[in-house]
């Protein structure tokens, strides 16, 4: 069924009538014309005759005399008769058409009033019917084959002028390959490029902005460590003055505690300062199965020095796409340091990745608490009780997941506690188009 917001195949649609109705039209203009010409043709020959026959002979006697009326009939398909009486209401003064023993005939009779005759001239037009016949079945044929063509032409021709709008969107949609970089207008037709100039336009304005922003997050970050630091060295020194138990060493200890939380603040907006330049990578064409491999070894090492287990398995040797590393590396650490620190002692993290109809995805199994699926995670400074973050490693894994064009989630694990962190990677994205 064609879509009522589709302009592609409401354009092939409206075409295919409009053409198909044109056809209709001329061939029933062909037609009748044809039909028409062959009728008078056959009228003026038969008046033809009967004039000829009125004037060279003077009754019906006389015309047997000098003509062979079977082999005059043989040759012409006419017969011409005349007399002094005629039924008028069966033979009107005039062209008649009518059929018997399954044939087709044509009847003129006139009347010559000098010598008071009637001259009437019958023709079987059978053939002349049957040429009609086949006239129409032609053309029914030529109609049925022009519909087809029709249908063909217009869905090629939409198709064709269509296809600018299905550069830009497949521009659009490996924005994240070649990200904010200009639309080549010199590609488009004509009427397409004053789209194309506004949305280079747009291109600009959020290049500007997101540099702006990633400098404004940057440069307040780095202006607010430094008098932190010497905030933080200060309470130290003082500390040093005091015993264990006085209380203002508790509230230098709070102080002290509270200024590394803002550092930690500070640190994940500079991460995200960077995240937003990390955007404008390069996609490079790796193997992540094997950048993953990589990663896990050193993981392993981290895991066990953390009094944890970690593992990981991989269904296939070999997943080679064009993706950006620091993006991608960002979600994954993200994922694997969060499964790490909210498993328990002697707890176990697994990384494994299978395939689906639709997707490659990649998990990270934790033995935790899980999480509360009613939160949205993803949303920045959302964090659980238990984190001591500022909650924006996994608002930072989302953008990245954005930049990207893969899928994130977290959900409880169903066999036993924990959760379960899942990168998807769309096959028709990253596996099918190069």
């Amino acid at each position: 069924m064609l879509s009522k917001r589709s302009l592609r195949q409401r354009f092939t649609l409206e075409l295919a009538i409009f053409m198909t109705a044109m056809l209709l039209l001329t061939s029933l203009i062909l037609s009748l014309y044809l039909t028409t010409k062959l009728m008078d043709n056959i009228k003026d020959d038969m008046d033809n005759h009967i004039t000829y026959v009125w004037s060279i002979f003077y009754d019906q006697k006389d015309y047997d005399n000098h003509i062979d009326a079977v082999l005059f009939k043989e040759l012409s398909n006419n017969q011409i008769t005349i007399s002094s009486e005629l039924d008028l209401k069966k033979n009107p003064l005039n062209f008649i058409f009518y059929d018997e023993d399954n044939q087709s005939y044509a009847s003129l009779s006139k009347y010559y009033e000098p010598k008071n005759l009637y001259y009437t001239i019958v023709r079987n037009i059978s053939h002349e019917k049957e040429l009609i016949s086949n006239i129409y079945n032609i053309m029914f044929g030529l109609i049925i084959i022009g519909i087809l063509v029709i249908i063909g032409y217009s869905n090629y021709l939409s198709k064709k002028l269509m296809s600018p709008l299905e550069i830009l969107t497949k521009k659009f949609s490996t924005m994240h390959q070649n990200l904010l970089h200009k639309i080549k207008t010199a590609e488009l037709p004509t009427e397409f490029i004053s789209l194309a100039e506004s949305i280079n336009l747009l291109i600009t304005k959020v290049s500007t902005s997101i540099n702006y922003r990633q400098e404004l997050y940057i440069g307040t970050a780095h202006e607010l460590k430094t008098p932190l630091a010497v905030m933080r060295l200060k309470n130290q020194i003082t500390l040093m003055k005091y015993k264990k138990h006085d209380i203002i060493k508790e509230t230098l200890d709070q102080n002290i505690e509270s200024i590394d939380t803002l550092n930690a603040m500070i640190h994940n907006l500079l991460e995200y300062g960077r995240a937003e330049g990390a955007q404008f990578e390069q996609p490079k064409r790796i193997n992540l199965i094997k950048l993953m491999i990589t990663k896990c070894e050193e993981y392993e090492l981290l895991a066990h020095s953390q009094d944890r287990n970690f593992i990981y398995h991989f269904d296939i040797p070999h997943f080679r796409i064009n993706v950006q590393p620091l993006l991608f590396m960002q979600i994954f650490q993200n994922f694997i340091q969060n499964a790490l620190k909210f498993t328990p002692k002697d707890g176990l993290v697994s990384l494994s990745t299978r395939m689906d109809l639709n997707n490659f995805i990649i998990e990270i199994k934790d033995e935790g608490e899980g999480i509360d699926e009613s939160k949205d995670l993803f949303a920045p400074f959302q964090r659980s009780l238990e984190s001591t973050g500022a909650g924006l490693g996994l608002f930072l894994a989302q953008n990245a997941a954005e930049s990207m064009g893969v899928h994130i989630a977290l959900k409880n694990r169903q066999d036993e506690s924990g959760a379960i962190a899942s990168i998807a990677f769309p096959l028709n994205r990253f596996l099918l188009k190069d």
